[in-house]
């Protein structure tokens, strides 16, 4: 048992764990869209409720007591001055795991650490896309009414390889899925399309982190390190998401310094049309220089001239970010919650080779036992 902080506003009413640390970065969290307001994991690494922000408390009612239980449900009902906020004992519900489970898959289809130097295989997020749809049916009185078969038809080209690889359950609740939204009778198989497989995911054999393409003419290696991945600075899939997939060389030529810039390229690869560029601060407190980067090979990469002293032995700040999409670094602290988004992939993979499930833990989805498995093969 746990306790719940509950805060009226003009906004609606917000449910929150006492206690709760600080939001981590955004690519730990997961948020899923819930009848009448929002459900998020700020941290989907710990277990524990979510946190709930309510727009519509009436549509909200029908599934609060079977999350939070009685009392948090009662005390959302009687909130009203904006300004209010009650606390009370909270108990995880019937709906508290699907949710859960839901949550993560939601999280795994958008920055699962898919990596070639960490040797952590892409999901086929297809499948991933329908085993959600069949968690979202499963925890419909929580849900809009189209959830379940919003996701089906967005990710219909993935039910070839569920119905040939998944659990006969999973099968059976896709078709419980296509039968609710009224879809021919649940004849999924008729939703397939012309799709193609999708191409079973690389491992790291053959990459490294080479300096680049090289500079023309002599040059002497003055220094060379590895930059920041910071997920938040580019769509999960365009880099790899290993920590040291972006490194950096200065050259000397002459008095002249030059950097050159490389960025192991990830599963989203150069099909998104915009290009990454490397932001270098020369130096603490110093205006951050961009690199625009271009493909090459497997990875991203560029080079310019830089502004340093002749006897300066660099130590730099270089992060990787794609113009249009970029909110920012993380902040503090983001390259430990990489590490332990990282272990949880690693966990997850464990689980799709057979390791034994904790208490609670969601069992390993299709997608990742389908991607252990090729992981495996290749």
């Amino acid at each position: 048992m746990t306790d719940v902080e509950i805060t009226a506003a003009e906004g609606g009413v917000t449910v929150t764990l006492a206690g709760r640390s600080a939001a981590p970065p955004l690519f730990a969290s997961s948020v899923v869209d819930a009848d009448g307001g929002l459900l998020a994991w700020p941290d989907i690494t710990a277990s524990g409720l979510p946190d709930a922000h309510l727009d519509d408390v009436s549509a909200a009612q029908g599934w609060l007591w079977d999350l939070y239980g009685p009392d948090t449900a009662r005390a959302v009902a009687a909130v009203a001055a904006p300004g209010t906020t009650v606390r009370v004992p909270a108990g995880p519900g019937a709906l508290e795991r699907p949710l859960a489970a839901l949550a993560l898959g939601h999280w795994a289809a958008r920055w699962w650490p898919a990596s070639r130097l960490d040797g952590v295989p892409a999901l086929d997020t297809d499948l991933l896309g329908l085993e959600l749809a069949v968690l979202a049916h499963r925890a419909h009185r929580a849900l809009p009414p189209d959830a379940a078969a919003d996701l089906l038809l967005e990710h219909r080209a993935g039910i070839g390889a569920l119905l040939d690889e998944g659990p006969p359950g999973l099968a059976a609740g896709l078709a419980a899925v296509a039968d609710a939204a009224g879809i021919d009778g649940g004849d999924i198989d008729a939703l397939t399309g012309a799709a193609a497989p999708p191409a079973a995911p690389s491992r790291a054999d053959g990459y490294a982190l080479a300096a680049g393409p090289g500079t023309p003419g002599r040059a002497r290696t003055l220094a060379r390190g590895h930059g920041a991945n910071d997920w938040c600075r580019h769509p999960a899939g365009f880099l790899d998401a290993a920590e040291a997939a972006v490194s950096w060389t200065v050259l000397a030529h002459g008095a002249a310094r030059s950097i050159e810039v490389r960025a192991v390229m990830g599963p989203l690869g150069p099909r998104v049309s915009a290009h990454p560029v490397a932001e270098v601060v020369p130096a603490p407190g110093a205006a951050p220089v961009r690199i625009p980067l271009a493909p090459d090979g497997d990875a991203w990469a560029g080079g310019a001239a830089l502004d340093l002293p002749a006897a300066a032995v660099p130590a730099l700040d270089v992060a990787v970010l794609l113009p249009g999409f970029d909110p920012g670094p993380s902040g503090p602290g983001a390259a430990v919650f990489r590490d332990r988004l990282r272990s949880l992939a690693a966990r997850r993979l464990d689980l799709a080779r057979g390791a034994p499930a904790a208490p609670g833990e969601p069992p390993p989805f299709t997608a990742e036992v389908r991607a252990a498995r090729a992981d495996e093969d290749f």
